[in-house]
């Protein structure tokens, strides 16, 4: 193997550090191969979601400068440009590819010494102190944060290697916590908190085509959903949508950030933290890190185009969040929703992707990745995870007919079925548990409080893989008819078959029979 050259600082463009998959198996590329032969490789194999979901937003912002869709001026022209390059299916053109990689080289290395990618230099003077490497890998423990995956300790900080730390680097500035972080000083002024990364304990949904370069063109914003310039620069202008590789000035941390001005700034610029990455002697390994606070106030809100949005009490819409115990089927309604009818709204990404407006062969391979991060707004991570559905074209045709749309207001039907199933066989069984284990008479069946046992944690553990099962047969039938009655019967045979123990003692069967009819009232007539 050549070695590379000295001044390489570990360059993003032709380093390996991107896991991809291709039909020949995964491996690692740098970005200029990714983009080259996009149209050849499958997708991501990033093994962390929280820095696939960071990742997607950074490669969604190149490939739409590569392709020039950042630049449409409506959506007419913007789908005509994206629908040629879906069917012509050619990849990225090499010439733009190695302009755009070229044009912004020196930006686009790890290490370097005055832009590092993603990183603030200044930080080597404004923030002395360093939070170590293990501060940087969300599943090591630091400080006295939890065990994640592996035991570490301040003590004894583990190197990591380049090509692992810029995965690690993204997840921390769009997951990173808020709370008490690494003190800066700037101008004076010493502060040493922070606010959360933008996408901190959210779950993020992204199309995905049948090729990364599908996929990629895909997860660039349409016009119509592009935030629009909201507070002016220094001379009263707009600032200029753009990556932050692309900037030629680093943002004053004391000034207020401008908020997103179109897609690039929207997927890219959204980061409430500052970090530095401390290269080993080598160069191909990190073995310190900081991670401080980047602005003094919150970066405007805008509607970021991959998350589900909920409308709160008060009426404001907020981001879903993730859930390690919520499936992926359990959003899939309001995936594919236009009108919810909650006045939710569904990830602004899939508006564009009906039949119509791309090729149809991408639209009837059209799957969605999920990455999620069960996180609390703080500092306590729990677990991510990623899935992915099926082709989504029979869910996403849609049009004037009522009848286009029965399968998809099927998919919500089958989904508030297969939830009220499990709420109601949850009380049930904290009901027969009660019942079964209290032996005062004031304490009847039903009644609010703890001590529900551990039945309905062991019933749920068996309900929902099940439950998940007969959703898709229901939907690969097309038929939702009987929901209620289907998701009933299954919620009634696992309760059956986790209060059997106690069945053949007199206590235990009144207990049992006494709440089994909330199982059972979800049953049709005729299949009680």
């Amino acid at each position: 193997m050549t070695a590379e050259p000295p001044d390489d600082h570990f360059d993003l463009r032709t380093r390996p550090w991107i896991p991809v998959r291709t039909k020949e198996g995964a491996s690692s590329i740098g970005l200029r191969d990714l983009f080259l032969d996009a149209h050849r490789i499958d997708g991501l194999a990033v093994a962390l979601p929280p820095a696939a979901s960071g990742l997607m937003r950074v490669l969604c912002a190149m490939a739409a400068r590569i392709t020039t869709l950042h630049t449409a001026s409506n959506n007419d022209d913007w789908q005509d440009l994206r629908y040629d390059l879906l069917e012509a299916s050619e990849g990225f053109d090499p010439s733009s590819v190695d302009a755009y990689l070229g044009e912004h080289g020196s930006r686009l290395r790890l290490h370097d010494p005055i832009r590092p990618f993603l990183q603030d230099p200044r930080l080597v003077d404004q923030s002395p102190n360093r939070s170590g490497v293990n501060k940087l890998v969300m599943a090591r423990p630091a400080g006295n944060n939890q065990v994640f995956f592996g035991h570490f300790t301040d003590d004894e900080q583990v190197a990591l290697p380049s090509a692992e730390a810029a995965l690690h680097l993204i997840a921390q500035l769009y997951y990173g916590p808020s709370g008490q972080c690494t003190p800066r000083t700037v101008s004076g002024k010493r502060f040493g908190n922070t606010v959360a990364g933008p996408l901190r304990r959210s779950l993020s949904y992204h199309p995905a085509g049948r090729s990364l370069f599908e996929t990629l063109l895909l997860g660039i914003p349409a016009p119509g959903t592009w935030p629009r310039p909201g507070r002016s620069g220094p001379v009263g202008t707009a600032p200029a949508d753009s990556c932050p590789w692309e900037r030629e000035e680093l943002p004053d941390p004391l000034a207020p950030p401008s908020g997103a001005v179109g897609p690039l700034s929207a997927l890219t610029e959204q980061y409430q933290h500052a970090i530095l990455l401390q290269p080993g002697p080598d160069r191909e390994s990190v073995v310190d890190a900081t991670i401080t606070w980047a602005f003094r106030e919150n970066r405007p809100p805008h509607t970021d185009p991959f998350l589900i949005w909920d409308e709160a009490k008060d009426g404001t819409l907020r981001a879903r969040d993730a859930e390690a115990e919520r499936s992926l089927w359990r959003d899939l309604d309001a995936l594919v929703l236009m009108n919810r009818g909650d006045s939710g709204k569904r990830p602004l990404i899939l508006d564009g992707l009906v039949g119509g407006q791309i090729p149809e062969a991408a639209f009837r391979s059209l799957r969605v990745s999920a990455y999620g991060f069960d996180q609390d707004g703080q500092t306590r991570d729990r677990t991510y995870f990623s899935a992915s559905t099926p082709p989504l074209f029979a869910l996403l045709e849609t049009s004037e007919e009522a009848g286009d749309n029965v399968l998809a207001l099927g998919v919500k039907e089958g989904r508030e079925a297969a939830e009220k199933a499990a709420q109601r066989m949850e009380f049930a069984l904290r009901s027969a548990w009660r019942s079964y284990t209290t032996p005062f008479s004031d304490d009847k069946p039903g009644r609010n409080g703890k001590g529900g046992g551990p039945w309905p944690g062991v019933a749920l553990a068996a309900y929902w893989p099940a439950a998940e099962e007969r959703f898709w047969d229901s939907l690969d039938s097309g038929d939702f008819t009987h929901a209620l009655s289907s998701f009933g019967r299954l919620a009634l045979e696992i309760y059956d078959e986790v209060t059997r123990p106690v069945a053949s003692t007199p206590r235990g069967a009144k207990a049992r029979e006494g709440a089994r009819g909330l199982v059972r009232s979800l049953l049709d007539r005729s299949t009680s």
